[in-house]
């Protein structure tokens, strides 16, 4: 007999959302673990693994989760952001963490606003303008700097960029706003592009820890809006 699962925890990656997202779902069309397994010809353990986010289905898989549960692509959607997640990983790996000559630790930047949320709804191929705007926090001038694209700045599935942005000089306590031009992916899903500011060498400022993140756009492609 199986033993009683725990509710399910907070979300904290795309995976775990995934995952939830399919309990939630399976439980709300009244639902055993193993009548959804039976379903889509799995064992138990695949759906339970999926649902504690520990495992992803294959896309076959999730195909099959999604006709039994009819949620009307929802389920698609999370995991289109787990594929996503780890194709970010992977074009991270071969993006070159080299740190610009004139970095310094008395340089800072400060996040202050955005258009273009992160889950934006699109059509397939839209154009759009992605903003950002950040403050010169620190004690220097910020000159000869670009927003670069971490990895390849298009491909399928994934939201086209130029690979470099110029930026202009900005002085300690201004800000400073950066318009990139976008087209979201032609496939339905969830895509993501991250960006880190660079010298013309694609050598990077502000490399300290917290700097992890960089700056990024998400945006979500469905046929019909």
């Amino acid at each position: 007999m199986p033993r009683p699962r725990k509710p399910p925890g907070p979300a904290h990656s795309p995976l775990q959302q995934l995952g939830r997202e399919i309990r939630t779902w399976r439980e709300t069309r009244g639902l055993s673990v193993q009548e959804l397994a039976d379903a889509v010809g799995r064992d138990r353990r695949t759906i339970t693994g999926a649902e504690d986010g520990r495992n992803c289905p294959s896309e076959a898989v999730i195909n099959r989760i999604e006709d039994r549960l009819q949620t009307g692509g929802i389920v698609l959607s999370y995991y289109d952001a787990v594929v996503a997640e780890k194709r970010l990983k992977r074009l991270n790996r071969g993006f070159v963490r080299v740190t610009a000559p004139d970095a310094s630790d008395e340089d800072a930047s400060v996040f202050i606003g955005e258009t273009v949320a992160d889950g934006t709804l699109m059509t397939p191929g839209q154009r759009f303008e992605k903003t950002w705007t950040i403050r010169n926090a620190g004690r220097v001038e910020w000159t000869g700097r670009f927003l670069t694209r971490v990895g390849i700045a298009a491909g399928p599935g994934l939201i086209t960029t130029p690979h470099r942005t110029p930026l202009p000089t900005t002085a300690p306590g201004d800000e400073l706003t950066i318009r990139v031009p976008c087209v979201a992916q032609f496939v339905e899903g969830t895509s993501r592009a991250v960006f880190k500011m660079t010298d013309g060498h694609d050598r990077l400022y502000f490399p300290q820890p917290h700097y992890t993140v960089g700056l990024q756009v998400q945006v979500t492609v469905v046929r019909e809006l």
